[in-house]
């Protein structure tokens, strides 16, 4: 009797065993997506707006998940927004404290003697705006430059 209970304990060790082992993977899978899904709900970003100025000349760029509207001197050209743009904007978009966007200084001030043009770099995300100071075409605060670069990008070189 006592080496019937002894195997039945060892028994029920062992497949208690291989399912802890069995769902452990499981439970870091579902925790890193959880955690995942957690960055990516940090921003629900809604639209970029990148509009870069000077005396008498004036170019936007509006991109959203579905279109990217390019505006020079009042000329628009509409195209469809690519789902690997979005894809990129969107992670660039979420390495931003959005909250502090509007405090990042600009590292050069040729825009004062019209050196450069103005800019400045619109994010609209979890129903709000974040709008960041102006700054010299081409030459944004570090902290979001890598985001500026790839919406920058979208312009012609003419």
């Amino acid at each position: 009797m006592f080496m019937i209970k002894t195997i039945l304990k060892s028994t029920a060790i062992a497949i208690a065993g291989i399912f802890t082992l069995q769902c452990t993977p499981q439970m870091n899978t579902d925790t890193a997506r959880a955690e995942e899904n957690a960055a990516s709900a940090k921003h629900q970003l809604n639209k970029i707006v990148l509009e870069e100025m000077t005396r008498g000349h004036r170019r936007m760029i509006t991109i959203t998940s579905s279109e990217k509207i390019i505006e020079i001197n009042g000329v628009s050209k509409d195209s469809k927004t690519s789902a690997a743009e979005w894809e990129t904007l969107v992670k660039l978009a979420q390495k931003q404290d959005l909250d502090k966007i509007d405090s990042y200084e600009s590292p050069t001030t040729k825009r004062y003697h019209d050196g450069a043009m103005m800019a400045n770099l619109k994010i609209t995300a979890n129903g709000n705006t974040y709008t960041s100071q102006g700054f010299d075409s081409g030459t944004p605060p570090a902290q979001f430059s890598d985001l500026y670069f790839a919406v920058a990008g979208h312009f012609p070189l003419k």
